[in-house]
Order: structure tokens, then C-alpha cells, then sequence
């Protein structure tokens, strides 16, 4: 521990000759601390990167990367700040493994700067935590010069950091020499420093850094005993008074630090569902992260009970915070005002969270509701149903059959007079349109009375149905005078109008259809209009979705009505459950319909509706069978001549029921109600909103809002013949101090194992949107679109999850459309097809669909069989036929042809050589004599073994059967032995590439494997074929094993698991082959390097390297 292995370190590590070629653009990784500056700026240390964010306009103020090959593992701060001209300027350090810098921060409201004062490093140790120190003899000073340090092995040292190299002033070793998992230091001078240190032995140590013992040993003088795994996080309250610890037992532990210690007893805390890694005091409340991506607020229990005298009593969860994914949720910080909590996750994102609304958003008490009675002049009358019209204005329907408005905006309220009629004493029906303009009730008889909240028109009163009308649906049109009324009886007759009163003194009311119901047992309880199609989604009780083709809505009928069946059915869209709401999303033209239904399984799911008629009147058939889908057997596509319904994605979001959905501000905002309480969940952000408790959901109630913060908003409820809302004026906003709450786009939350750039458009057109594929150990497919200009530079089009294991393998083909081939695990072979239209600039996002068309058939005898890699070419694009090269790690090698037209799979090829698990495959294609495609195929395994299979001539004459589909899983060819073969390396061969090389009659291939040897072949293409030279291998071409390889004219890209991204150029030695000579090398700040793609763009190449995180080169 000698101080000269401490030294500066400089800000690069490739060389700055390196750096200029290889430049760093996107970075997606962990946000692994995070500290707030003052109550509108934020610092985040993203792998090694500092950043500035204020947190009110959610703007980016500076980046930089001030710890190179590391992590930012904390940043502290120095307490005082220098106010300038109105700037801030802080001192800040920051650490992670054994090194440290520096900082000089300056910020303003919209601008910082970030400036690397010294770096230093590598320490002796890992460092666990690092605290400033004021020196007693010098209080005043404005930046204090020594810094504590505490390291992994339980020591203590103090450094002045003011020199060149720093000066170690002080050592001590604690007296319990173990290896520590975390450490926090409590005091202002070393006089008063204390650390807690959380060993490996499920204890945490208290002991004081100036006193030792006779050894000259820190003497621990408080063992904090009692968890049952080893201690993630340890804090000190502000006061010092109690200290949290979390651990590897999934508990949070709080321990009063005065008094009797043998006494007293910590408080226990259960509820995280995996392991804790920190846990913090804010006012009565304590903050705590885990593994199980959520931030959690619970109430102090010892602040009511210092001694704990009521033992492990449970802790109430006064919120559970779930916004990232994945798994991890890393750091955590609260804002000085204790208004703001900002969380960090293994997902690069960082989100924002308002303590305020734990008590603002989280409604248990009648006094925070408006209760609304009728007016003492209507005696005994109460009120039966009621409808929400606009923010804080109602209209309530008595049991004496009257009609009353009533404004909430007012401070006592005003009650007007609408309407009253007999027919409705003791029942009524009612729904009001979404502009809150009309009113619709309905009567035990069958009647329907129309009325107008503005005035406008008297009320209407219609005979419809013989028996009482159970349910009533508006649906606005183009036309803001024009209304489509659903009215359902209870003998299931249900009728579709029109309300017209565009001319006041002339309103018309027409029926223009019934709708006939399936033979299937059918109540319809929810209903969604897209009258730019003519179609009405209807949803039942039995969790049916039901589509109706509404022929001619648009055009002046007779008076007569017309019967229409469904078009479409799908029976168990939820199960079992109720399908409680349809929302479909505002159209802008005609083109396919995006809706959402919500379900009392407590899952909503996006669904995709195809018109293939484009003349919006539909067809005149009217004998047209009604297609049936089930989608508990796995339909996600259900297909009529003319429709196409195509279940786009699934998300269950609570244990209770969703009862709604709305649309605002391009967001998604989620209804429900779990066991007493009805909550607003933003399914966008995936977080909760609101919640309040109003005794459940077998009540009537209603939502409204103008804005996807609820800004302005209310939540109105029947309970015990009272109407009681929740209202929110504007003045109240949800999110406290901040605006959004997403404050730095989000990536995968596991490791990535593929990676794709894709051009939609055109190979050679850089005018368009660069976009990437990515999926991994989260199953999810995730489409993403370059955007230099955004905080994060890219964002997120699609997240997809059907895959139900790891995605492995990304692979793009063009042929009648856009295909996308996914793979991995459980043999999963999935198609995709892409539809998208060109942004009017590059700096817009891309309106990109990503659809299921056709999984791969099983064909292994073992269910756990991945798929290593696949490899995809189309054949024949004018007739949509794709060939699909894969290979398994039971050792199988299969070509699969994909047909486009008829979205099925048939086997071609099958056979196997290697013996081994085989890793890779990839092709090549060139002409042969009769100018059809060449196409060769390569593969290796685990055995060290490259093999090279020429099977074009089989291949061209079985794609001229017709009968490929017939039996799909039995291969037309089998595989023997390879053209081609030889051995490359020692072990696994993880990266496989090839290209045409010289004249074309050559072929060039580079692999790199687990001996982290790089090897280059070089292979003549004749009728027989033969190696040129020797293979060229670099055995120690990086420092672990070889996990990607990408060939790019005479360049060739490599990364390893050693985070290198090595740049090589290929040398032409004529007749004994070809090697590679490096030409640079950069440093990657994603762990665990997996995958990785190039791409040519605007003139420059880019590199991916994607694992636990993404970075993006320019190749300058």
C-alpha cells in the first residue's frame, strides 16, 4: 500500500490518434449512481460517463466521460457551492473500481459544464466508498482538500488531492480484516469519522477511523448481527441516529444507533421480491432499491417506536415504484427538498418519481373527496347513475326519473334542471358522449331519451326496444353535430343510430342496423368505432371480440334496418374474463386500425386491424360467414377475405381488473381497480399514477382527463347513494417539481444477444432513418431508430414480446415485403414483417409495425434445443421465397424456405457432421454456370472445425416442387459430408464470416473462437475446392474469447469479451493466402460483449457491440 501506486491517469485509452478514428456515439448501459446538485439538476453516472440533466425540461446540459474503462460507481459532492454571475460551481468526486476524478461543475438552468480537474488511479484496493473532509483548522475554506477513502479490505486512508499526485496523510487497517461489499462513512472531520462496513460475514461493523486500538487497529466497537446473507448497502440517517443495511436475505434492516444497543432491536422489513442493494432516509420515510426493478417508499417505524418495542411488525408499502425493466434497479437519489426520487437501472434509463404524491396520489380519505348530495329541496330523491361530461361537471339521474347538472368548478357547487320523465323512477341507463354535449339514458321499458347538456335541442325520447335497455355506447364521427348510438336490450337485441343535429330545429334519429349476435353465448359490454372504415369492434362478457362491417354508414338510407352479422370473431381474447373496454386509436387516414382492449384478467392488448377494402363502404354481400378465432389456442392472426386481425402485443399489468382506457397526448393511460381501489396506470412510462379508494369496481363510476399527467382530471363514484369525485383543477400537477418522467430513454433490461441494423427502404438510400433490431435474455424484440439529436441518440419504435426464452439470432430479408427472421432458445423460429413509412425528416421517429406472420415448426425430439444461429437468403423475392439456414445445439444442421404468400415453413435440408453443438452458420452467394445463384454455406462448432457445404444445384431443383408444404417438417435433402473442411481453431468457434475475395472465384474467411485466436483463410471456388495457403492465425488477437467478427470490404471488425473493439486490414500475400494487421483498437463500456453489426451510413461505417448495455462507433 505504498504511496507511490497511486498516479494521475490520463483521459483516453486507445491513444488520442486511436480516439480520432474510432469515435464513441451511443452509449446504453447502467446507470449506476446518481446525485442531485440542487432541486432542478441531477448528475448521472452512466457507465463512465457524467451527465447534467435538469429535471424540468427533461434536456441533456453536458456529457462527458470523466472515468475512461470504468464505471461511475458515486459521485460526491462537496457541500458548499460558489454562486458566480448565475452560475453554480461545485467541487465533485467521483470513483469507481480503483480509480477517481476530480470534477469542476458549472451550471445554470439550461447549460453546464463539465471540467476534469485530476484523475487519479489505480488505487491500491477497490474503492467502497469516498467522503470529503473538512479540516477543523481551516473550516472556511471553500473547496476542502482531503478526501477519506474507504477500500474493499476493510481499511481507511486520507488523501490530499490538491497535489499533482496525492499525498496519503493518513492509514489505518479496521481490526476485522475481511473483504467488505459496502461501506458508508458518517462525519465531517476525521476527528468525528465513523464507517460502517458491510462485510461478507452478514455483519455490519461500526468503527471510528481516528481511534485505534493498541495494535494500532481500527477498533470496531458495534457489530450490527442479524441478517442472513451478505450486506449490499449500509446508510447513516442524517443525524446519525440509525443506519439502514440491506442484503443479500431480500431485507431492509433499521437500527437505532443510540441507546441501549443490546436492547434494542432493528426493525425488519420484507416486501422486495429479490435482493436489496440500498436503502435511504428521507423525513419519516424510508427509499429502497432491488433487484426486482422496483423503488420502494415505506414509513419509518422507528421513528414512532425508538426501541422497537413491537418486534418485526409489518411495514406498510406506501408505494411500489415499477418504471424499469429487465431486472436491477441500481441507484437511487432523492432531491434536497425531498420532492424528487430519481432512479437508475440496469436499463439505462432514468426515471423520476414524486414523494409528493404519496400523499397526493395515493387517496384513502373521504376529506380529500368533493362530496356532491342533491339539493334539500328534492326530499327523499337520491341519486341513481350519473354521467361525468367534462372536468368536474355532471349530470345525475335521480330514482324520481329527473335530469340534473351539476357544476363541481364553482366553490359550493350549482345543481340545473334538464329534464324529468316518469318512465325513468327506479331505473335508468345512462352514457354521455366524449365531448360531454349529449346525454343518452335508458328505460326499464326500452326507451331512449336523448338530451342536451349545452341547450341546444329539447329532449328526445325514442321506443327502440321492447324489454329494458341493459347497456348504451356513443360514438363521436367527423361530424362534431353527428353521434352513432349502440343500445342494448336485455333479450341481447342490439340496434345501431345515428343522431344528427346539425340543424337544431331538425334533429334526426335513424336506425340504420341491428346487429346480430353469434350462436356462441354473447353479451356485448364494450364497443369501439373506426368510421373512416366502417367498422364497430365490439366486446362481450365471455371475452369475445366481435368485428361488424358497416356497409354504406356514410350514405343516406331508407328507413329500413338492416341486419348485419359479424365479420370476424375472437373467442378468448382474455381468457375467460370480461373484455371491458375497446379504445382505438385517432386515425389520420385510412390505413390499417391500431386499438386496445382492456380485460378483467388484468392485461390490455394491442391489436392490429387490416381493411383490405379501401372504399370505406364495404362490401354488398350479405351472406358473409363469420370468421372464427380462438386466441387461447395461440391465434395471434384471425383472417377474413377482407379483414386481417393481428394481435400485436400483450402486457398484464395487475392482479385486479382493467375496466378502461384512454388516449391522450399520444399516451396511454390504464383504468382499473385492484381489491378497493381504482388506479390510473401510465402503460407508456409503465408506472402508476393515481390511486384512490373508492370500495371497488362493482359500482358506477367515471374518468375523465385533458392531459396525460392529470393536470386536470377527475374520478367520480356511487358509493352508498352519494356522488363522490376526486378532481384535479390544474393546480395540483402529479408530478410535483418535474415534467417528464422518463428522463433518459430506456434499453433492454438483460443481456442482449443480437443485433441487426436495418434499411428499411433501400440498401444504398442513407436518406432514411438508420434503424436496429435488438433481443436477448428478456425475450422481447425491440426496434430502434438512430437519433444523433436526442438525449439518449436513439429511441424506441417497438418492443415486442413473444419469444418465451432468449433471443439469439436477428436476421433481414427483402422480398414481396420486409421480413425479419428471429431465433433462440425452445427452438423458437419466428417471421416477422415490417411496415413502415418514411418520417417527413430524419429527426422524426419512424411509424414502423412490427407483425407476426408464421412460427417455425418443432422438430427436435428435445424441447430445450436452441437455435445457435441462423443465416437468410432470399431465393426468389418476386415470388417471396426466403431460404433460412440454422443451426442447433443438438448438432443439426436445417435449411427451412419460407413462402411468403402462403405464410408457412417447409423443411429442405437436414443433416448433421460436426458431432458437436454447432455456434455458427453463415453463407455466401456468387453466380454459377447457368447464372443462378451460388449459394454456399458455412458452419462451425465447438470441436475447433470450419465447414463449407455446396448444395445449390439440390436446392434449385427441389424449390421447383410444389409439393414442399405438404409434409413441411420432412427435408427434401439430406446432409452427408461437407465440400469443404478444416480445422481453425482449438475450442468453440464463436464468429464466423465470409466474403467474396479477390476475383470473385476466391472466398475469404475470418473466425474468431474461444481460444481468443482470430484466424484468416483464404479458399478457391472451383468445382472442387481447395485452401490457398496456410490459415493465418493471431492467437492472441484479444484478450478473452472472440464473441463477434464483421468483414467490410478490406477491413474487419472484432470484439471480445476483454470490452475491446479491435479494427484489423486485410494483407494479400498472392498464393500463401491472407492475414490481418491491426490498425486500432478501442475500448467498449458494455460488459459482457455478445453481438455485434456494421453498417454503412451518410459516408461513414458504424459498429454495434451490444451485451449488458449498447455502444455505437463511427469509423471515421
Amino acid at each position: 500500500m505504498a504511496q507511490e501506486e497511486v498516479h494521475w491517469h490520463p483521459d483516453s485509452t486507445t491513444g488520442s490518434s486511436q480516439s480520432q478514428i474510432l469515435a464513441k456515439d451511443v452509449f446504453a448501459g447502467i446507470v449506476t449512481s446518481l446525485c442531485f446538485h440542487n432541486e432542478t439538476i441531477v448528475l448521472a453516472g452512466h457507465g463512465p460517463y457524467l451527465k447534467v440533466y435538469n429535471v424540468q425540461t427533461g434536456s441533456l446540459l453536458a456529457s462527458e466521460n470523466v472515468l475512461p474503462a470504468n464505471r461511475i460507481h458515486r459521485i460526491v459532492l462537496v457541500p458548499e457551492v460558489d454562486l458566480i454571475d448565475g452560475v453554480e460551481s461545485r467541487r465533485l468526486a467521483v470513483y469507481g473500481s480503483k480509480y477517481m476524478s476530480i470534477i469542476q461543475l458549472e451550471v445554470s438552468f439550461d447549460k453546464a459544464s463539465i471540467s476534469i480537474c485530476r484523475s487519479f488511479g489505480p488505487f491500491p484496493d477497490w474503492i467502497m466508498d469516498a467522503h470529503w473532509l473538512q479540516n477543523e483548522e481551516s473550516m472556511s475554506k471553500s473547496y476542502p482538500s482531503e478526501i477519506a477513502i474507504a477500500f474493499a479490505h476493510n481499511y481507511v486512508e486520507v488523501y490530499n488531492i490538491e497535489a499533482q499526485t496525492p499525498q496519503r496523510l493518513y492509514h489505518v487497517q479496521c481490526q476485522v480484516r475481511c473483504i467488505l461489499y459496502s461501506a458508508r462513512f458518517f462525519g465531517t472531520t476525521l476527528r468525528t469519522l465513523t464507517l460502517a462496513s458491510g462485510t461478507v460475514f452478514n455483519e455490519v461493523h461500526l468503527w471510528r477511523v481516528s481511534e485505534k486500538n493498541e495494535d494500532g487497529d481500527g477498533a470496531v466497537y458495534r457489530k450490527l448481527v442479524g441478517h442472513e446473507g451478505v450486506i449490499f448497502g449500509v446508510r447513516f440517517s442524517p443525524d446519525g441516529t440509525m443506519l439502514t443495511s440491506v442484503s443479500d436475505d431480500r431485507t431492509i434492516r433499521v437500527w437505532p444507533l443510540t441507546g441501549d444497543a443490546e436492547r434494542q432491536k432493528p426493525s425488519v422489513i420484507f416486501g422486495h421480491t429479490a435482493r436489496v442493494w440500498d436503502c435511504q432516509f428521507v423525513d419519516e420515510y424510508l427509499v429502497s432499491i432491488s433487484e426486482d426493478t422496483t423503488c420502494r417508499v415505506w414509513k419509518n417505524a422507528l421513528l414512532a417506536d425508538p426501541d422497537n418495542q413491537q418486534g418485526d411488525s409489518d411495514v406498510d408499502c406506501l408505494a411500489c415504484w415499477e418504471g424499469h425493466i429487465g431486472k436491477n434497479v441500481w441507484s437511487c437519489a432523492v432531491s434536497p427538498e425531498h420532492a424528487i426520487v430519481a432512479t437508475g437501472g440496469q436499463d439505462s434509463g432514468i426515471r423520476l418519481w414524486s414523494l409528493l404524491s404519496i400523499k397526493r396520489n395515493k387517496i384513502d380519505s373521504e376529506a380529500d373527496l368533493a362530496c356532491m348530495s342533491l339539493p334539500k329541496d328534492q326530499g327523499s330523491d337520491y341519486i341513481r347513475n350519473f354521467s361525468l361530461i367534462k372536468n368536474a361537471t355532471f349530470v345525475v339521474a335521480t330514482n324520481e326519473g329527473r335530469l340534473l347538472k351539476y357544476d363541481a368548478t364553482v366553490d359550493s357547487g350549482t345543481w340545473s334542471y334538464i329534464h324529468q320523465d316518469p318512465d325513468y323512477r327506479n331505473y335508468v341507463m345512462m352514457q354521455h358522449s366524449a365531448c360531454g354535449r349529449i346525454v343518452v339514458t335508458g328505460s326499464i321499458a326500452g326507451h331512449l331519451l336523448i338530451a342536451s347538456t349545452e341547450g341546444r335541442f329539447e329532449a328526445l325520447k325514442y321506443k327502440v326496444h321492447t324489454q329494458k335497455i341493459f347497456a348504451i355506447f356513443i360514438e363521436p364521427s367527423e361530424d362534431e353535430d353527428v353521434f352513432y348510438i349502440i343500445s342494448h336490450a336485455f333479450n341481447n337485441e342490439i340496434y345501431f343510430h345515428r343522431l344528427d343535429f346539425t340543424e337544431t330545429t331538425k334533429t334526426t334519429f335513424k336506425t340504420l342496423y341491428k346487429l346480430e349476435l353469434p350462436a356462441e353465448r354473447t353479451t356485448v359490454v364494450s364497443v369501439g368505432l373506426a368510421e373512416k372504415n366502417g367498422l364497430l369492434i365490439c366486446g362481450s362478457r365471455e371475452s369475445a371480440l366481435l368485428i361488424y362491417r358497416l356497409s354504406h354508414i356514410h350514405q343516406e338510407q331508407d328507413d329500413s334496418v338492416r341486419s348485419i352479422a359479424p365479420s370476424m370473431q375472437l373467442r378468448r381474447s382474455h381468457g375467460r374474463e370480461t373484455v371491458s373496454s375497446i379504445t382505438v386509436k385517432p386515425q389520420q387516414t385510412e390505413d390499417d386500425i391500431t386499438f386496445w382492449t382492456t380485460g378483467r384478467d388484468g392485461s390490455f392488448i394491442e391489436y392490429r386491424l387490416r381493411n383490405l377494402l379501401k372504399d370505406a363502404e364495404g362490401t354488398t354481400d350479405e351472406n358473409i360467414e363469420t370468421k372464427l378465432g380462438v386466441a387461447s389456442r395461440g391465434d395471434t392472426i384471425t383472417e377474413t377475405k377482407d379483414l386481417v386481425l393481428e394481435k400485436v402485443y400483450r402486457n398484464k399489468v395487475t392482479k385486479g381488473w382493467l375496466e378502461g382506457a384512454v388516449y391522450v397526448d399520444q399516451e396511454l393511460l390504464l383504468l382499473g381497480f385492484y381489491r378497493k381501489r381504482f388506479f390510473v396506470y401510465n402503460e407508456s412510462k409503465n408506472f402508476e399514477m393515481i390511486s384512490v379508494a373508492c370500495g371497488g369496481a362493482h359500482r358506477r363510476w367515471h374518468f375523465n382527463t385533458l392531459d396525460a399527467k392529470l393536470n386536470t382530471a377527475t374520478f367520480a363514484f356511487i358509493r352508498k347513494e352519494l356522488l363522490y369525485g376526486y378532481i384535479r383543477n390544474g393546480d395540483n400537477s402529479i408530478n410535483g417539481t418535474f415534467g417528464e418522467s422518463l428522463l433518459q430513454e430506456n434499453y433492454h433490461g438483460r443481456e442482449v444477444r443480437a443485433i441487426r441494423f436495418l434499411k428499411y427502404f433501400d440498401e444504398n438510400d442513407d436518406d432514411q432513418p438508420l434503424l436496429f433490431a435488438t433481443g436477448g435474455e428478456d425475450t422481447i424484440l425491440r426496434l430502434q431508430q438512430y437519433m444523433p439529436n436526442s438525449n439518449a441518440k436513439f429511441t424506441t419504435l417497438s418492443s415486442i414480446r413473444k419469444h418465451t426464452s432468449v433471443i439469439k439470432n436477428i436476421e433481414c430479408s427483402r422480398g414481396l415485403s420486409t421480413l425479419l427472421f428471429t431465433s433462440g432458445a425452445s427452438e423458437e423460429l419466428r417471421c416477422w414483417k415490417l411496415q413502415a413509412k418514411r418520417p417527413l425528416a430524419l429527426s422524426e421517429p419512424m411509424d414502423i409495425h412490427c407483425l407476426e406472420v408464421a412460427t417455425c415448426p418443432l422438430v427436435s425430439e428435445i424441447s430445450e434445443t436452441r437455435i445457435m444461429d441462423t443465416t437468410v437468403h432470399a431465393i426468389s423475392p418476386a415470388r417471396g421465397l426466403h431460404l433460412i439456414g440454422a443451426v442447433y445445439s443438438d448438432a443439426m444442421i436445417r435449411i427451412w424456405m419460407f413462402n411468403e404468400v402462403t405464410r408457412r415453413f417447409s423443411l429442405i435440408v437436414e443433416g448433421t457432421w460436426h458431432a458437436k453443438c454447432i455456434l455458427q452458420i453463415t453463407h455466401i452467394v456468387m453466380q454459377d454456370s447457368k447464372g443462378h445463384d451460388r449459394l454456399l454455406f458455412l458452419t462451425s462448432a465447438t470441436d475447433g472445425r470450419i465447414a463449407l457445404w455446396d448444395i445449390h444445384e439440390q436446392l434449385h431443383e427441389v424449390l421447383d416442387k410444389v409439393d414442399l408444404e405438404t409434409d413441411p417438417t420432412k427435408p427434401a435433402i439430406k446432409l452427408s459430408e461437407p465440400s469443404y473442411s478444416y480445422q481453425a481453431h482449438m475450442s468453440g468457434v464463436n464468429a464466423l464470416q465470409a466474403a467474396l475475395y479477390r476475383d470473385k472465384n476466391h472466398m475469404l474467411i475470418i473466425t474468431g473462437g474461444e481460444d481468443n485466436a482470430l484466424v484468416t483463410s483464404v479458399v478457391r471456388l472451383e468445382e472442387s475446392f481447395s485452401a490457398v495457403g496456410k490459415p493465418h492465425t493471431i492467437p492472441h488477437a484479444h484478450a478473452s474469447s472472440i464473441t463477434g467478427v464483421n468483414i467490410t470490404g478490406d477491413t474487419v471488425y472484432t470484439t471480445s469479451t476483454d470490452q475491446r473493439l479491435n479494427v484489423w486490414n486485410v494483407q494479400d500475400h498472392g498464393s500463401e493466402g491472407a492475414s490481418l494487421v491491426l490498425t486500432t483498437a478501442a475500448f467498449v463500456d458494455v460488459a459482457d460483449p455478445s453481438a455485434m453489426d456494421i453498417v454503412k451510413y451518410n459516408g461513414k461505417t458504424y459498429a454495434a457491440v451490444t451485451g449488458i448495455g449498447l455502444q455505437i462507433f463511427r469509423h471515421l
